[in-house]
């Protein structure tokens, strides 16, 4: 889909490094290598998304690295379409679509970051009113494709919506925090 919708394929294979590595920076050589790309497509589409304020420049001794603009207004929009589009969201959203019930997956920063920060933290958050059992039996399948195990929450909508009004730390973790919204509307969580 992305691929139909930016008009560059060097664009969007770039944009695609950035946005499942947060916190890299590439400098143009690198990109080249990784990406398979010619030096002057890399180096076009480089500042092309510099001009569109997605990614910023600094010299680091002989070498002008380029990383994410953390201050971009569209960069978090951008991730969450990029991460869905990945190999892992894509299998995420094949597995769990298909459940009765399902309003909404909260995919949190730690499952991203795979670091846990609290003891509480999970990596996803369910909301509707699906089984639960059907859920787990998923999740359990997903934990041996993906060869990691993977921490959930599944609350009905009536429950969110109480533990959001009385400020639960649990859920509060969740809403304050990087997340990806992987199925359904961020009005959902409002």
């Amino acid at each position: 889909m992305l691929k139909n919708l930016f008009i560059s394929k060097v664009r969007v294979k770039i944009l695609e490094q950035y946005m499942l590595n947060f916190n890299a920076s590439f400098h143009v050589r690198g990109l080249v290598r990784v990406l398979k790309e010619e030096i002057n497509a890399v180096r076009r589409e480089l500042l092309n998304l510099q001009d569109a304020g997605i990614l910023k420049s600094k010299k680091e001794g002989n070498k002008l690295v380029y990383k994410l603009d953390k201050t971009c207004q569209i960069l978090w929009e951008l991730r969450s379409m990029f991460y869905k589009e990945s190999k892992i969201g894509t299998r995420i959203l094949q597995t769990v679509s298909t459940m009765e019930g399902l309003q909404l997956i909260v995919l949190t920063g730690s499952f991203i970051k795979e670091k846990y920060e609290n003891p509480t933290d999970v990596d996803f958050l369910f909301i509707g009113d699906m089984n639960i059992k059907e859920l787990s039996n998923t999740i359990s399948s997903l934990e041996k494709e993906l060869g990691r195990q993977i921490r959930f929450s599944a609350i009905k909508k009536e429950d969110f919506n109480f533990a959001r009004k009385k400020n639960e730390p649990f859920l509060m973790n969740i809403l304050e925090n990087d997340k990806i919204i992987l199925f359904g509307q961020i009005s959902d969580l409002l």
